[in-house]
C-alpha cells in the first residue's frame, strides 16, 4: 500500500506542478478564504452558485487540466472546499481519485461503504478506514478516496472548515457525484 500511495502521490504532485505552471484564472488572493467565490464555485450537489449566494458548502476550483500528460481521458483538478459550521454533505463518490487534506477546522467523516486511506498529521503511514464507520479528521490529516467509495462529511464545529484537494477524475464527470444511500447513524 505505501508503494501505491507513493507512486500516486508522485504522479499527482508532478501533474499539480505542471498545472501550477500554467497559471490560475482565480482572482482570489492566495490563502484568503474570505475572498469572494470565483465563477467556478458550486454547491455540494454540483449546481452553480453565484459569488453573492451564501451556501453551506462551496467548492472553489483553483485550477484544472483536461487530459494531463500520462492521464488521457482524465481531468486533474486542484480545489478548496469551504464548509460552513453545521453543514452536512450528501453521500457521494468521486469518479476517479481524490487526495484531500484538512487545512482548518474539524471534519466528521463517514465512510458508508468501501475503504478510505487516512494519514494522520505527523504520521508517515496510511490506515485503511472501512465503512460503515465515522471518524474525526483534524488539521493536517489527509484522506484518499477512490471511485466506488461512498462517503460524506459534515462540519459539526462552530468554525468554518477548509479542505484542499487534488482530484484525478474521468473526463466529463463532476468532481463528486451524489449517490442514493441511507447514511449510517452515528
Amino acid at each position: 500500500m505505501p508503494r501505491t500511495r507513493s507512486a500516486l502521490a508522485c504522479l499527482l504532485t508532478a501533474l499539480v506542478l505542471a498545472v501550477a505552471g500554467c497559471g490560475s484564472s482565480s482572482s482570489d488572493p492566495p490563502g484568503d478564504p474570505s475572498a469572494a467565490a470565483p465563477a467556478a464555485s458550486t454547491t455540494v450537489d454540483g449546481t452553480a452558485s453565484s459569488p453573492t449566494t451564501t451556501v453551506a458548502v462551496r467548492t472553489e476550483v483553483l485550477d484544472d487540466l483536461v487530459d494531463p500528460p500520462g492521464a488521457h481521458g482524465r481531468t486533474l483538478s486542484l480545489v478548496r472546499y469551504h464548509i460552513a459550521p453545521g453543514a452536512k454533505l450528501a453521500a457521494h463518490v468521486h469518479p476517479g481519485v481524490q487526495m484531500a487534506r484538512i487545512e482548518s477546522g474539524t471534519l466528521t467523516y463517514t465512510v458508508v461503504s468501501g475503504t478510505a486511506l487516512v494519514r494522520r498529521a505527523g504520521d508517515d503511514t496510511d490506515t485503511g478506514v472501512t465503512g460503515p464507520t465515522t471518524i474525526t479528521l483534524r488539521v493536517g490529516d489527509s484522506v484518499i478516496e477512490r471511485g466506488d467509495m461512498v462517503h460524506y462529511g459534515e462540519n459539526r464545529a462552530d468554525e468554518p472548515l477548509v479542505i484542499t484537494a487534488t482530484l484525478l477524475t474521468e473526463d466529463g464527470h463532476d468532481l463528486a457525484e451524489p449517490v442514493t444511500t441511507t447514511p449510517t447513524s452515528d
